[in-house]
């Protein structure tokens, strides 16, 4: 007997927001110094252009959700990667997320755009989204959330709702998928939904589903200062990176910014890229660099 839950629904009632910290302890990098005399030219005109924009400004250690062109995929695994650690917390299994499911829960989200409702915009309820041939299931259960631009943010949403809450950490579910959408030119901006799914023992008694997974917290674990990349190797890939995050370019997880504080001074600005520079020329021979 398959059943399912339609309780789950929060939006933004106020312009309230929460922020959570995160540490990395930096590991000493090695000597590194260059003879190539080209990529020297490249560091430099590098840094020309980065030092004609210094008057643009510095970039604190707190991340900057409002960017252009979010990662939808990866504000997605975040939320999942929330989960997981909160039912840790409470001695949980973790929810394995589903590639299908995901699609499900993006698609939700657009829908939510238009109608912020557990019901769909044709009136079927949400759980129709799931196709029981390719996804058997014999619970489900959805969170859907507004307003928010953050993973962190939405999730405190959650968090202080009880419905939702018990959502999260039901024990019986075992797969999720969750979706995010942004629509400048809609009621709340940002659009957040949660796909809880206990699967179906009796047509899949392994619990496995195809493609599960549980993700990684960070994709990209720097293995020391300046390593911005992740590839244990402190180069001008990692210097082009650093002035990209500068200049509001890209976003960086906060073991990369942790990497990227050259001057281990708690922000990120055009000093730390110049010190990289010099580290990467091999006019200075450690980093991080304090400069008392």
């Amino acid at each position: 007997m398959k059943n399912f839950n339609i309780f789950n629904l929060f939006r933004k009632d106020s312009e309230e927001t929460t922020a959570t910290a995160n540490t990395y302890n930096n590991i000493g990098g090695d000597f590194m110094k260059t003879t190539n005399r080209l990529f020297t030219k490249v560091i430099s005109a590098l840094s020309a252009v980065v030092l004609a924009t210094a008057g643009i400004g510095s970039s604190s250690m707190k991340s900057d959700a409002s960017y252009d062109d979010p990662d939808f995929t990866e504000l997605a695994e975040q939320v999942i990667v929330l989960v997981n650690e909160a039912r840790a917390a409470e001695g949980l299994d973790p929810i394995y997320a589903v590639p299908y499911l995901c699609d499900a829960a993006e698609t939700r989200a657009e829908e939510c755009v238009e109608n912020f409702s557990h019901s769909r915009t044709n009136g079927d309820s949400f759980i129709q989204i799931v196709d029981y041939n390719v996804t058997p299931w014999a619970t489900a259960a959805e969170n859907i959330a507004c307003g928010m631009s953050t993973p962190e943010d939405t999730f405190e949403q959650w968090k202080n709702s009880p419905s939702h809450w018990a959502a999260i950490m039901n024990p019986d579910y075992t797969h999720m998928g969750v979706g995010v959408t942004y629509d400048p030119d809609s009621v709340y901006g940002w659009y957040w939904e949660q796909l809880f799914i206990k699967v179906d023992p009796y047509e899949v008694p392994s619990g496995e589903i195809e493609g599960q997974y549980i993700p990684d917290k960070y994709k990209i674990v720097p293995q020391s200062a300046g390593d911005i990349d992740g590839d244990g190797i402190i180069d001008s890939f990692d210097y082009v990176l650093l002035c990209q995050y500068i200049n509001k370019q890209i976003t960086l997880n906060p073991l990369q910014m942790e990497s990227a504080d050259i001057l281990a001074d708690g922000v990120i600005t055009y000093s730390d890229a110049a010190y990289l520079r010099k580290y990467i020329l091999g006019e200075i021979e450690q980093i991080p660099v304090s400069l008392f």
